[in-house]
């Protein structure tokens, strides 16, 4: 019975050699952090592996990532999967809605911008440019003449109106004087025509009568206006009119405009129109209102493709410009040695402890095998 206690023996110190062994093999990857010395002479093993190859470790991480985890392969095989896109679309489309209903405003949205006071900026830059619009356009135009600032066929076209127009003129005056209220105007003219000639006319207006003049007169304008060349000599006049009117400088039919008036009234339409304080006091929500389901469809996956795209062709410039090796090294470094030991004993506990009991299973197997020679020899 002593060999087999022996044997037994035997086993247990090989197992209790193999375990310590391998927890301290697992010990010294990270212990100590630093090297110990007795004298100045420094004790083998300190520091620990990873600790004495911190920086080693580092570099060799960053080359990890960069050449073969996070490579522009890599990154354009993820941009391009169907799923990654669909993912993106949705979270994109998701904070954009998020974001409108929140009810932000034109004007709060500058402001965040550090855009301040948007309205009045923008009603005092419109005002503005319209004041010095309005100059420099009256300036330049003041030596031209009517026929040089509208456009050929405008002229053409005016001209060609002019018949219609002596014909609306005609028209107009024959209705008038045919009308209770032409034969008073009439009526008046002689009253003031006759008092104008003295005595003599006054006797003839006593004996005939302002209404009977009236009366007489009243058919002979209607007739003179129906005669056609009463049209003619009026399409004269205006032919000569607009002759001379297209011929004069524009400087000189504007000598009497005020230039603050009109720069006012340019201004109040132009307010009228853009309406820009109700502009600023909308909600952006509200703005795209009737382009949100074509944003949704068209535009931002519009945009995500373009994006994707230009990181497509530039994955690896912009990878090395971001210096991702670099950063992996520095972060790494900058990583305590407390922090990473227990983070790697807390990922691999499991295996670091069967490891261990690997080591007592292999001590005590050969402590038996030593024990069973030993006997054997004895």
């Amino acid at each position: 019975m002593n060999w087999i206690w022996q044997i037994l023996f035997m086993v247990f110190v090989g197992a209790v050699i193999g375990g310590f062994t391998n927890f301290l093999a697992i010990r010294m990857l990270f212990r100590p952090y630093q090297p110990i010395f007795i004298g100045k002479w420094q004790l083998p093993f300190t520091p620990g592996l990873i600790p004495k190859r911190h920086h080693e470790l580092a570099k060799q991480m960053g080359k990890l990532v960069v050449e073969h985890l996070v490579t522009p392969e890599s990154i354009q095989r993820k941009l391009k999967e169907e799923a990654f896109q669909k993912e993106m679309k949705a979270l994109v489309t998701q904070k954009l809605n998020n974001w409108l209903e929140r009810g932000i405003t034109v004007g709060t949205l500058l402001e965040q911008l550090q855009i301040k006071d948007a309205a009045e900026k923008t009603t005092s830059y419109i005002n503005a440019k319209i004041e010095n619009k309005y100059r420099t356009l009256k300036h330049e135009v003041e030596k031209k003449k009517l026929h040089e600032c509208i456009p050929g066929e405008w002229g053409i076209a005016l001209e060609e109106k002019i018949p219609y127009v002596a014909d609306q003129i005609l028209a107009k005056a024959i209705v008038y004087f045919s009308e209770p209220e032409g034969k008073e105007k009439i009526k008046l003219m002689i009253e003031d025509f006759l008092k104008e000639r003295g005595r003599l006319w006054n006797m003839i207006q006593m004996f005939i009568g302002n209404d009977s003049l009236a009366d007489k007169f009243q058919p002979e304008i209607i007739k003179f206006l129906n005669n056609p060349g009463t049209k003619t000599m009026i399409e004269t006049v205006l032919r000569s009119e607009w002759s001379k009117l297209s011929d004069m400088e524009l400087g000189q039919m504007l000598k009497n405009v005020d230039d603050d008036h009109i720069a006012s009234y340019l201004r109040k339409w132009v307010a009228d129109i853009l309406q820009a304080e109700t502009f600023f006091e909308k909600t952006v929500a509200e703005l795209l209102a009737p382009y949100r389901k074509k944003m949704e469809e068209e535009f931002i996956p519009r945009i995500l493709d373009t994006v994707g795209q230009y990181v497509l062709a530039r994955s690896g410039e912009m990878m090395e410009r971001f210096q991702v090796e670099e950063i992996v090294r520095e972060q790494i470094e900058a990583f305590s040695l407390q922090r990473l030991e227990a983070l790697v004993i807390s990922i691999a506990k499991k295996e670091l402890v069967m490891i261990t009991y690997l080591g007592a299973v292999l001590g005590g197997i050969i402590g038996m095998f030593q024990g069973v020679i030993v006997m054997i020899t004895s």
